[in-house]
C-alpha cells in the first residue's frame, strides 16, 4: 500500500491546480463534457476517490486523495486489491477513504467519485458483498 503525507513536490502542485479537461467516451458521447475540479468550502475537507480495473485480467487497484478548502494536499492512498469487479473497486476506494476520514478525526468531508452505479447502490441503499474487501 502506498501512503502519503503533505509535503511539497510537483505532484502537490499538479493536484491543486484547478483544471479544465475534455472527456470522451467513444460508446456514448459525440462530443467532449468539459470537467473540473473544484475545491471545498470553508471548514470542509474533499476526499476524490477511484477504482480501476487493468483490461481483461481483472486486476485491480484503488486510491484517493485528500485536500483542505485551499486545495492543499493533506493525505494520498493507492494499493492493488486483487482481482474484482470495476464496482467492488469503486466501493473499496470508498470504503478506505472513509477508514482514513474516521482515523483522522476528520468530519465535513466532501466525497467525490466517478462512478454513477456507487451512487445508485447508496442513494437506494442496496446491498452489495464483497467479504474480501470488507463491504457487506
Amino acid at each position: 500500500m502506498f501512503l502519503a503525507t503533505a509535503g511539497k513536490s510537483f505532484i502537490r502542485q499538479r493536484l491543486i491546480q484547478s483544471c479544465q479537461l475534455s472527456v470522451f467516451n467513444r460508446s456514448s458521447h459525440k462530443k467532449s463534457i468539459p470537467v473540473s475540479w473544484e475545491k471545498p468550502e470553508l471548514g470542509w475537507t474533499k476526499l476524490n476517490f477511484d477504482g480501476s480495473l487493468r483490461g481483461r485480467t481483472g486486476k485491480a487497484s484503488i486510491g484517493g486523495v485528500f485536500r483542505d478548502h485551499r486545495a492543499e494536499f493533506l493525505l494520498g492512498y493507492s494499493e492493488p486489491i486483487g482481482r474484482t469487479t470495476s464496482t467492488i473497486a469503486e466501493l473499496a476506494a470508498l470504503r478506505r477513504g472513509l477508514d482514513l476520514v474516521l482515523q483522522n478525526g476528520w468530519s465535513n468531508v466532501w466525497l467525490e467519485g466517478d462512478a454513477k452505479t456507487l451512487v445508485e447502490i447508496i442513494s437506494q441503499k442496496r446491498r452489495v458483498s464483497a467479504p474480501k474487501f470488507n463491504i457487506i
